[in-house]
C-alpha cells in the first residue's frame, strides 16, 4: 500500500527529469528566437536602404505570426511586411517590445511551458526585465507557435 502512494509522488518529483528530448530542444531553440527577436527589434540599421521601403522592422516579420482577420492565414502562417496589416502589427509588436524588456538588456528566462489552445501548442517564454520608468521589475510571457519548423511570436502577456 505505501509503495503504491509513493511511486506517484516519485513521479511527480522527477518527472522534470523525464522530460523528452524534444522538449528541451524546442526551448532551447525558442530561448534562441527570442534573443533574435530581440536583438532584431533593438537594433534598426539605418544604413539599410530597406530600412525606408519596406519599412524599420521588417526583418522581424519571420519572427512573428499573423494574427489579422484572414482566416486562412491566421495562427498558420508568419507575417508578411509587405502587406500593410501585417507590417502594422509588426512594427507595433516592436515598438512594445522596446518599450519593455529591451530596455534591459540583462533580461532573465525564468520559466518555460507549453499550452494546448485552439490555435496549437503554445510555447510560453517567461521572462523577468527591469523596467527603469517605475524602477522595479517586471514579468512578461511571450507565447509561440511552432509553425513547420520555426517559432513565431504570437503573443506578448
Amino acid at each position: 500500500m505505501k509503495l503504491r502512494t509513493l511511486i506517484p509522488v516519485l513521479v511527480l518529483l522527477f518527472s522534470p527529469l523525464l522530460l523528452p528530448a524534444q522538449t528541451k530542444a524546442d526551448s532551447l531553440k525558442l530561448a534562441n528566437t527570442l534573443k533574435d527577436l530581440l536583438n532584431i527589434c533593438r537594433t534598426v540599421n539605418v544604413t539599410d536602404p530597406k530600412t525606408k521601403e519596406p519599412g524599420s522592422f521588417y526583418k522581424a516579420a519571420p519572427y512573428m505570426v499573423y494574427r489579422g482577420t484572414d482566416k486562412a492565414r491566421a495562427w498558420k502562417s508568419f507575417a508578411d511586411y509587405s502587406k500593410q496589416e501585417d507590417k502594422k502589427a509588426v512594427d507595433e509588436t516592436c515598438m512594445r517590445i522596446n518599450e519593455t524588456v529591451n530596455r534591459d538588456l540583462k533580461f532573465r528566462i525564468t520559466g518555460y511551458s507549453t499550452e494546448k489552445e485552439s490555435e496549437g501548442t503554445w510555447h510560453v517564454l517567461k521572462v523577468t526585465y527591469y523596467d527603469f520608468k517605475s524602477k522595479t521589475f517586471k514579468k512578461a510571457a511571450f507565447a509561440f507557435l511552432k509553425i513547420g519548423d520555426r517559432f513565431g511570436l504570437g503573443d506578448i502577456d
